[in-house]
């Protein structure tokens, strides 16, 4: 009985119970006045998401035509333009998942076709090579959001490129341009093989790279 008498709470006095329901009363109205916070709309998502995949397109537009720089020349295709327009494509992949990875590389495509100086065979065949780095880096880092997912997850996608470059070079686009120039035949192993293969590897490792810098600092801005 003694212990439940020390540790029965006081009764309140007549003016502390006035107080306490001024608080009380003061405390209700302010959190009547602050609406509830609510999801963000399915509509709004969308909405951002499309901006922010097409704002990634413009960039990958612009570093796709103006940011490029001869590596070396192979005949008959002139020379071979390093360029760094993969890059918001895969951060886009990695921030908004890989649809909004793809349509960055296609739109960027597609807008280019307007320019076209290979008869759209160029923009074909950069929409191909494009696709199998991001789409397989942007879908494995998906389901691994870590550090080291990231790493692994453009590991994968340079090699899975580097092999869909050579096939593609092979079979697509060497052919399309025999179409122009017959005698493109002739190196065509070479070409696929050796130096498509190479300048495609150097293009994703940059790619990979710049964008490991980079995402980390960016991804605040584009998570949805």
């Amino acid at each position: 009985m003694g212990e439940e008498s020390k540790t029965k709470k006081a009764p309140l006095t007549g003016r502390e119970q006035s107080v306490d329901r001024i608080d009380r009363t003061v405390e209700d109205k302010k959190n009547a006045t602050q609406p509830p916070k609510k999801p963000r709309s399915r509509k709004r998502r969308i909405t951002a998401y499309l901006t922010k995949t097409g704002i990634l397109a413009a960039l990958s537009t612009v570093l796709y035509l103006f940011a490029r720089f001869p590596i070396f020349s192979v005949f008959p295709f002139s020379v071979l333009d390093m360029d760094f327009s993969d890059i918001p494509a895969l951060i886009g992949g990695f921030a908004m998942g890989p649809v909004s990875g793809v349509l960055i590389v296609l739109i960027k495509c597609v807008i280019k076709l307007a320019t076209s100086e290979t008869m759209f065979i160029g923009e074909l065949s950069n929409f191909i090579v494009g696709v199998s780095l991001v789409l397989p880096a942007t879908l494995f880092y998906k389901y691994h959001k870590t550090l080291k997912g990231a790493i692994i997850s453009l590991v994968i996608a340079v090699v899975v490129n580097a092999a869909v470059s050579v096939v593609n070079n092979y079979f697509i686009t060497v052919p399309l341009y025999s179409q122009f120039a017959p005698t493109i035949m002739d190196v065509r192993v070479e070409f696929a093989c050796y130096y498509g293969l190479a300048f495609n590897l150097l293009k994703s490792v940059v790619a990979s790279v710049v964008t490991l810098l980079l995402y980390k600092r960016l991804s605040p801005l584009l998570h949805l």
